[in-house]
């Protein structure tokens, strides 16, 4: 594979799929643009981090945990492509609660995380694929995540952003309560969701008894099981709850077009 040499720093992950010819999912090796940029990937027990990344000049080494899942692995090692991209110079050792977490206050590992969304799935392929399923439920959700073997966190939330389903709100629960939540950009702020689970939503059946399977399919359910808006007990929504490990039960709700001015 030849290589640019130097790598301009700060090239865009369109600018590199580019470079390199890549205009299908399954050709996204990331190990591949690794080498490509300069850049080594070692698995390897770390210290209170997941991955990290060093180097000089133009040559550098990914240092990631082994033994995770390998979507999860995917993403760390783009998560570090990303501050290559924009932080070269730095040695950076990024905690798993670093990565992935589009919601981080972190201004730097924010960035990488959007470097590696726009890497492994970029928005012109990803929106291509998204048409093919008109509802975001998580058969579309794992359907996706297949395409472009990432995890169903980070798939999720790319589905929201792309702006292919206006309506949607994703949520992540732990036992703690709510631990954050995304919605889809037209949707007003006021239909923020609550920070409790109610009895007779499916998320708390999931979060509360192990022995309970991820939904099938999603189901109805009144909107003030999930708003405290004082509009909300004249609309029915649609949620679906499932468990990702490392993140809790995740819900997908999609709300009645007209809660939405």
């Amino acid at each position: 594979m030849p290589r640019i040499d130097p790598l301009p720093k700060n090239l865009s992950p369109d600018a590199l799929l580019r470079s390199l010819g890549i205009t299908e999912p399954r050709d996204i090796d990331v190990e591949a643009i690794a080498y490509y940029v300069g850049l080594r990937i070692k698995r390897r027990c770390l210290n209170c981090c997941e991955a990290m990344i060093t180097g000089r000049g133009n040559k550098g080494i990914i240092s990631v945990v082994p033994g995770g899942m390998p979507q999860r692995e995917r993403f760390s090692i783009a998560h570090e492509l990303g501050h290559w991209a924009q932080h070269r110079g730095e040695t950076i050792a990024c905690r798993s609660s670093d990565i992935g977490k589009f919601s981080n206050k972190n201004e730097q590992e924010r960035a990488a995380d959007f470097y590696a969304a726009n890497l492994l799935m970029p928005l012109a392929m990803f929106k291509t694929e998204c048409r093919q399923h008109r509802r975001l439920d998580l058969k579309a959700l794992k359907a996706v995540a297949g395409v472009f073997n990432t995890s169903l966190t980070a798939t999720l939330i790319r589905m929201i952003d792309s702006g292919n389903y206006p309506t949607v709100i994703m949520i992540s629960h732990g036992t703690g309560g709510r631990k954050w939540h995304k919605l889809a950009a037209g949707i007003p702020g006021y239909w923020r969701p609550r920070d409790d689970l109610d009895v007779e939503s499916f998320a708390f059946e999931l979060l509360h008894n192990p022995d309970s399977k991820d939904e099938g399919f999603p189901r109805k359910i009144g909107a003030d099981a999930w708003f405290d808006n004082w509009s909300a007990e004249k609309y029915v929504i649609t949620e679906q709850s499932l468990r990702i490990r490392g993140e809790g039960v995740v819900t997908i709700l999609d709300l009645d077009p007209k809660m939405i001015p």
